[in-house]
This record gives C-alpha cells, sequence and structure tokens, in this order.
C-alpha cells in the first residue's frame, strides 16, 4: 500500500520523539472521543468478544485511553488487568486485576499501579487478550514502544508458537500510524493493531484497513 501523505519514517527515536508530542498535543475533548471509538472499534474483533481476562493498560503521555474498553468488559463479567512493573534485572511485568473500586499508588516511572498483595498477581501466559500500547505501528506489524523493552521481554514466549494462546492487539491513535519501522530481532510483531479510526490485521507485507 503506497505511503500516505504526512507520514513519517525513519530512525525509531526520532520517531519516537515526535509520535509522543503529537499524541500529547490532542485536546481532553479529541482523547474522550478517540476512547469511545476505540471501544467501538475494539469490540467488533470475536478475540476480544470471546476473552475472559483481558489485560490493558492505564493511559499516561497522551496514549489512547481504553477507560471505555474496560467499562464494557466490566458490564460483560470480564477480567481486566493491568501490568505491574517487576524490580528484576530483566525489564518485565506481571499483571493485576482491577475493578472500578480498585486503589492506585504511582510506581517508579510515575505511572498509576494498582494497590494488590504480590501473590495476587499473574503471569502474562495466564491471559487471554492484551492490549498493547504503543507509540507507533506501520503496516507490517512493526511497533515503537516507550523504549523500556517490557512488552518485549514479557511476551518473549509467544514468538516460538504457532498458534498463539495469547492474542496481542496493539493500540493506538490513528496518527500514529507511520510508514516504516526498522524492526529488531526481540521485537513481538503484531497481527493486529486497532485505532481510534479502523481495524488494521497486517502480514507479510500487507495491510488491510477496517472503517
Amino acid at each position: 500500500m503506497p505511503a500516505r501523505p504526512g507520514y513519517m519514517s525513519g530512525n525509531k527515536i526520532e520517531l519516537r520523539k515526535q509520535l509522543r508530542q503529537k499524541r500529547r498535543s490532542l485536546t481532553e475533548a479529541q482523547h474522550r472521543i478517540a476512547a469511545g471509538n476505540l471501544m467501538v472499534q475494539l469490540t467488533q474483533l470475536q478475540s476480544v468478544r470471546d476473552a475472559g481476562k483481558i489485560a490493558m493498560y492505564l493511559a499516561n503521555d497522551g496514549e489512547i485511553d481504553p477507560v471505555e474498553v474496560m467499562k464494557w468488559c466490566w458490564s460483560q463479567g470480564k477480567s481486566c488487568f493491568v501490568p505491574v512493573v517487576i524490580q528484576t534485572e530483566l525489564n518485565s511485568l506481571l499483571f493485576a486485576q482491577i475493578s472500578e473500586s480498585t486503589e492506585f499508588v504511582n510506581n517508579r516511572y510515575q505511572i498509576p499501579e494498582p494497590v494488590v498483595e504480590k501473590e495476587d498477581l499473574i503471569t502474562a501466559d495466564q491471559l487471554d487478550l492484551v492490549l498493547l500500547p504503543l507509540v507507533g505501528f506501520d503496516g507490517n506489524g512493526n511497533r515503537i514502544g516507550m523504549g523500556g523493552g517490557f512488552y518485549d521481554t514479557t511476551f518473549e514466549f509467544v514468538k516460538g508458537q504457532s498458534i498463539r494462546k495469547q492474542q496481542l492487539i496493539g493500540v493506538a491513535h490513528e496518527l500514529q500510524r507511520v510508514e516504516s519501522i526498522d524492526s529488531q530481532s526481540w521485537d513481538i510483531p503484531l497481527s493486529t493493531v486497532v485505532t481510534d479510526k479502523g481495524i488494521y490485521q497486517t502480514g507479510f507485507q500487507s495491510i488491510r484497513e477496517v472503517e
């Protein structure tokens, strides 16, 4: 598919800087609209409707907000989880179940994390579906994250699976789509990315958009 006008490609560090600035520049009203549209797009997917344990995140730094998705999940009797940073040599995540009454405290990155007992955390392989926050994505399923490597480390185990138990879906604002991203051997590619404007199914060198 030809590159869309205004979409950037190039070095990850520069792209990350540009895209973070673009999403932070959105108004509160635009963020609210995007959150509602994201829920509409995601709930079209059979994998989302079938999942019982869904991990997402608490929006930060201009990320598209999955709050409406959380509300929908609770209304459907699904369990919602968010990541918790584990203090080890490797950057990795465990996941805590949350509800509308969960209390939160800021972690070392000043991102809210739920107040839960360590024994109540679950590992990534116990989840049915994961919504990964993105800084940028392209048509081949390559992604730019925040640079910490937490998701790549946590979900490294899925790279050798011919059939994945865990569905990994990237979520982002439409303006975070770029023409091309250089991939690394440790990157976890995505087969699906959902934005406030569409659903993208990636595969080899093609991409399909559903309005």
